[in-house]
């Protein structure tokens, strides 16, 4: 591979910024963290907000008539102006959720048209689950397990589906369908796109505007924000034709006579007392981000993911589902044929220290389709270096061997 980028990666310094990365592991190894697409490890510039919230912020945020509660009010607004202009939006089109999860059932349950969803088999439980059985046509995947997008878009053409709702980078294969032209199929023919940007967002600031997407979804701890703390982000138009499903303290100027007044938006979609520390956790997040150089994010996050399926390549008898191409980012999934993936993720944390993901990665109708059983999974954040996937690689390797006596 052209190693010419490793200059541009960023330096290995950052690793000092996530304090996770100092603790004991049961080997006594240093800790190796490649599990990033699962949850990313928190910056001490995020704990550090996070504990000022705690204390210097504790008060009802758009409720308590106090200094309190005039900060909290305050920095939870600043912190929806502070995503909004991440992802290109606007702060009334900035909705705080839970998760990801939350998110798209946000949309699932208060969407008006209750005509077809569309949706991938290659895509995440979350987004499988979320819209129900019975008015979800679930789109097989191609021999690959990319997304099918020429049956997507042959479907959008019958003109009964209301909602096409996709991943925009796969958790488990890292592919990334064609959205311009989804998009563009699902407008022509009265449907609106859902992207479910919980793999992409980590990777640098999401275009909402050049997406053209009318929803998108992405959950906080993903970026090294606390957890617990979800963004659903929809245009204007679409936002307001959102049925209030969640109700609650918060979300209402006035309840008289059993007539209800909501609240605008996205003020009517959050009941009850928000997460008012984990919100502030998002922001510093996003923030720590943005001092980085996004292009140099890209290229780091983008080589390290090259690096590692050719490092991985060199195992024997390993299936890599993660191809090394223009149309792919995010984790790279494997197995090994008459290895079970838990024995290898087991021996690298015990043994090793290093941190990895197996399982079905939430997405179990892919695996079915390709006819495989649990995989690994490897995904890395601003802390990897070259050096991790050296390390986890060959400790792999051993692993392999000795298990194959």
């Amino acid at each position: 591979m052209n190693t010419s980028n490793v200059s541009r990666l960023l330096p290995a310094s950052l690793a000092g910024d996530f304090p996770a990365l100092a603790q004991p592991t049961p080997s006594g190894k240093p800790l190796v963290y490649l599990d990033s697409a699962a949850t990313a490890l928190r910056p001490r510039s995020v704990i550090d907000a996070v504990v000022d919230a705690m204390v210097t912020r504790t008060g009802g945020v758009h409720r308590s008539v106090n200094f309190l509660g005039d900060r909290a009010t305050q920095a939870y607004e600043e912190s929806r102006l502070i995503v909004a202009r991440w992802i290109g939006g606007l702060e009334n089109e900035v909705v705080f959720t839970r998760n990801t999860t939350d998110s798209l059932n946000l949309i699932a349950q208060g969407w008006p048209d209750r005509r077809r969803v569309l949706t991938s088999a290659t895509d995440h439980h979350s987004s499988l689950l979320s819209w129900g059985a019975s008015r979800t046509t679930s789109i097989p995947p191609r021999i690959d397990g990319s997304v099918d997008e020429l049956t997507i878009l042959n479907e959008l053409a019958q003109g009964d589906v209301a909602i096409v709702c996709l991943s925009h980078v796969s958790n488990v294969t890292g592919h990334m369908p064609n959205i311009g032209a989804i998009v563009e199929q699902a407008h022509r023919h009265g449907a609106i796109l859902v992207l479910d940007a919980a793999q992409s967002a980590p990777h640098g600031p999401l275009d909402t505007q050049a997406l053209g997407c009318d929803f998108l979804a992405f959950s906080g701890h993903k970026l090294g924000s606390p957890a617990g703390i979800g963004v659903l982000w929809g245009k204007s138009e679409c936002l307001t034709r959102l049925e209030v499903v969640s109700k609650g303290g918060g979300i209402i100027q006035s309840l008289r006579g059993g007539e209800i007044k909501y609240k605008d938006d996205p003020w009517r979609l959050e009941p009850g007392t928000p997460a008012i520390e984990s919100v502030i956790g998002l922001a510093a997040a996003v923030d720590y981000l943005q001092e980085l150089d996004f292009e140099r994010l890209a290229e780091h996050l983008k080589f390290l993911r090259s690096y590692a399926i050719e490092k991985l390549s060199s195992l024997p008898k390993i299936r890599i589902l993660s191809p090394d191409a223009q149309d792919s980012m995010g984790p790279v999934s494997f197995y090994f044929d008459g290895l079970p993936s838990h024995v290898i993720a087991r021996g690298l944390s015990d043994s090793y220290g290093v941190c990895i993901r197996s399982g079905f990665q939430c997405a179990e109708p892919l695996h079915q389709f390709l006819g495989i059983g649990p995989t690994l999974r490897l995904s890395f954040f601003v802390y990897n270096q070259v050096s991790d996937i050296d390390f986890a690689i060959e400790s792999i390797r051993s692993l392999v061997s000795l298990n194959a006596r």
